[in-house]
């Protein structure tokens, strides 16, 4: 709905509750649409979506995803310890990641292939070259310390940046990039959850911005638009807002109404605060407004278990015959592209992995 048209028919102004009622339904059965939302499907727009706790937000996320991928996309999303996407597993293929020294078994007759990680570029580089075009990332299952899943987190972010530049134009695929509860990850300055959450922030605010170049969508979900900075909010292109306390939400819709009729943006915030789960009003790049109908995904019986735990000192001196690869050629002097061209990974893995070396105290001093 572009600024300054009423979307609200004087009528429905009136007073009287029980006429509004009725009037409200024949309203919502009305098909408009006012948003452009081809540029989303075509990759490079973010999108995010808002809303109280059981609003649906991550129902609607897993539906655009599901869409997105129809369309020809590959998916790479993150999990926040929920499994939802697993529902979507009856309709499609996936390949699900999961730490090192952790499980996720699932029972079924599903297409579903379980890989395990130390280094996020090895989820990347399988996202980039394989067939499979759905990849979901579960770490907050395994892992009782916040500040370890920021780091992994970060370092991921920061990999897909660095994998998308390295890549060329024409070799580049559509990618969607799906993280559920953003605010896990950044908090507006002063508020971080952690010291590592602290760090991280500043350098996943750069790579955000850095992903709309490289055509990689990020689809993110949060409870409330203050728990994420205004340099990540002001990076999504399309808000979707579900039901919420209204108090979340004034500063946003008196911005984007600001135009509009003062009846108007007193019925959307009040419609805001009462409307049901399958609701969503939609908010694009050009300020146009409309309010649509996502029914919830099929929610199939899938039974699955999770074995193992991620503990931070553990988890980072666990090194494997790669590493002992990659150590001993470095203590004999060699580069990291020569040491990726000998172990088949990329550079960054290299250095990733290195890193992780230094910080044990039995090498420390014997690599550089």
């Amino acid at each position: 709905m572009a600024a300054g048209e009423k979307v609200i028919p004087e009528a429905y102004l009136f007073s009287d509750e029980e006429y509004l009622e009725l009037l409200d339904e024949a309203i919502r059965a009305q098909p408009r649409s006012f948003t452009d939302l081809g540029p989303f499907f075509e990759g490079g727009r973010h999108a995010l979506i808002h809303g109280r706790t059981g609003s649906g937000k991550t129902a609607l996320l897993l539906t655009l995803l599901k869409r997105l991928h129809e369309a020809g996309h590959r998916i790479l999303m993150r999990d926040d310890g929920g499994l939802e996407f697993l529902y979507m597993l009856p309709e499609i293929p996936m390949v699900v990641w999961v730490p090192r020294g952790c499980k996720l078994v699932v029972k079924g007759p599903y297409d579903i292939e379980t890989r395990s990680f130390i280094d996020p570029n090895e989820i990347l580089e399988a996202v980039f070259k394989t067939d499979s075009r759905f990849h979901a990332v579960v770490y907050d299952a395994f892992c009782w310390n916040p500040s370890l899943a920021a780091g992994v987190y970060s370092c991921l972010f920061q990999s897909l940046i660095f994998k998308c530049m390295q890549t060329e134009r024409s070799r580049k695929r559509p990618l969607v990039f799906s993280f559920d509860e953003l605010n896990d990850l950044i908090q507006p300055r002063g508020y971080a959850l952690t010291r590592g959450h602290t760090s991280v922030r500043s350098m996943v605010e750069y790579n955000i911005r850095k992903l709309r170049k490289h055509k990689v969508t990020l689809i993110a979900s949060t409870h409330r638009f203050n728990q994420i900075g205004i340099n990540v909010r002001s990076q999504f292109s399309y808000i979707f807002i579900k039901q919420s306390y209204g108090h979340d939400v004034y500063d946003f819709i008196n911005k984007n109404l600001i135009t509009a009729a003062n009846q108007t943006f007193w019925q959307v915030l009040r419609d805001l605060t009462t409307m049901g789960p399958e609701y969503v009003y939609i908010f694009d790049y050009k300020n146009n407004f409309d309010k649509c109908v996502f029914p919830d995904l099929p929610r199939p019986d899938i039974t699955y278990h999770l074995h193992g735990k991620i503990q931070g000192e553990t988890h980072n001196k666990q090194f494997d015959n790669l590493d002992l690869a990659i150590a001993v050629l470095r203590a004999t002097g060699a580069s990291y592209r020569k040491i990726a061209e000998i172990v088949g990974r990329h550079e960054s893995t290299v250095r990733y992995r290195l890193k992780r070396l230094r910080e044990d105290p039995m090498l420390v001093g014997l690599l550089r």
